[in-house]
């Protein structure tokens, strides 16, 4: 269960937030409203290299990179147990795990309600929020941008698929010796392992969902604006001297 609430705060933020950022053109505005969950993205990233043995030689955000998307670059060792496969196997994905945790974390500091579970249930869910204290709108403002960067980019799912190819044939090889071993042990600790985390998965997947909702008439309505405005653009006519 917690694999699965996981999952679809990600794909929320993949498939629904990215689409709607991408409204908001690709200029400074775009960036400023990305910075948040983008600064995440690469402190992530940033944190994983070191911690797996490897110094940092340049982070930067979308804002002031050059293609627009933010970067982190590897430097060289600074200690000898480091080992790119460990690196490229944990820091690649480690924006996701600090993003669903950012969620987590902010739903519990906004008092947005659990996600309802039948349409019934939307209306008393909104009109539980206390929408004239500023905490709820800053919560999924940075949700919305947090949930937009959590999910892997292409480069880095480029850098992640051999290393988690292998390491998820280690670990099935060793599960199933596990079960031989001790029938029912690596159930009980999986289920174990469940139970602690579908709660806050629930928080996570509850604020991507939220600023979705909230954020998406706003960026919709922005992006038909801008569609208008450069027809508007295109079709007059040009300045006569």
């Amino acid at each position: 269960m917690t694999a699965l609430l996981a999952a679809l705060a990600l794909l929320t933020g993949a498939f629904v937030q990215r689409p709607l950022l991408g409204r908001l053109g690709s200029g400074v505005v775009q960036h400023l409203v990305r910075l948040p969950g983008n600064l995440l993205h690469e402190l992530a990233h940033a944190v994983m290299i070191l911690g797996t043995g490897y110094t940092v030689a340049d982070l930067n955000v979308s804002l002031f990179d050059r293609e627009g998307r933010g970067h982190v670059t590897p430097g060289r060792a600074w200690t000898r147990f480091a080992r790119p496969f460990v690196t490229n196997l944990v820091s690649p994905v480690a924006p996701a795990f600090a993003g669903l945790a950012a969620l987590a974390l902010l739903h519990r500091w906004a008092g947005v309600p659990a996600l309802p579970v039948s349409l019934a249930g939307v209306g008393p869910a909104l009109r539980s929020v206390d929408w004239g204290q500023w905490q709820p709108w800053l919560a999924l403002f940075l949700a919305f941008s947090v949930s937009a960067e959590m999910a892997p980019s292409d480069v880095d799912l480029r850098v992640w698929r051999w290393p988690a190819l292998a390491t998820a044939v280690l670990v099935g090889v060793a599960a199933w010796a596990l079960s031989y071993a001790a029938p029912g042990l690596a159930e009980s600790n999986l289920r174990a392992l469940d139970a602690l985390g579908w709660a806050e998965a629930g928080r996570a997947l509850t604020m991507a969902v939220a600023s979705a909702v909230v954020a998406g008439p706003v960026a919709w309505a922005i992006g038909r604006a801008r569609v208008g405005w450069a027809r508007a653009r295109h079709g007059a006519p040009s300045e006569e001297r």
